[in-house]
């Protein structure tokens, strides 16, 4: 069986979150957010979770809290306080994943498309490329059009 130290892995997670902010900076494909919206609600979910853990173990252990002067009152003051803010911080991270969770739906329904050259567009008085849902548009062969990066299967 595996050993956790629950530092460690709060430590690899804050690293993961790091690399992924820095990996968003250049997107290439905009359908890639439809992904990392999913992953981000099963972050937000699973945070949601370990703050819950830790609010108990602040509450389950106020009678061993202590200041740094090893007086008691204050230290069970600063455990309950912190389990308060702690209950908070829950309740936000279920209302974003509530949020998290419209928009996967919303950024689902989006069938991105390529750009296209926009000099070229409007030299010929067309606008720019518009993303079309493909359930509303059909292509000129009267076929149902194809969004390009929607169809793809997820990677992993």
């Amino acid at each position: 069986m595996e050993t956790t130290n629950p530092q460690h892995d709060a430590e690899d997670a804050a690293e993961a979150l790091r690399r992924l902010a820095h990996s968003m900076q250049k997107l290439d494909d905009p359908a890639d957010t439809y992904w990392v919206i999913t992953d981000l609600a099963a972050v937000v979910r699973r945070l949601e979770q370990v703050t819950t853990q830790v609010q108990a173990a602040h509450r389950d252990n106020v009678d061993l809290a202590h200041d740094d002067q090893g007086n008691t009152a204050p230290g069970q003051v600063y455990a309950l306080t912190a389990v308060e803010h702690l209950r908070k911080a829950v309740e936000l991270f279920g209302r974003a994943y509530v949020s998290l969770d419209l928009a996967m739906g919303h950024s689902g329904a989006i069938a991105w498309y390529p750009a296209t050259n926009t000099t070229a567009a409007t030299a010929g008085g067309r606008p720019r490329a518009q993303a079309r849902h493909a359930r509303h548009e059909t292509d000129t062969a009267g076929a149902p059009a194809v969004p390009v990066s929607r169809t793809a299967k997820r990677s992993r």
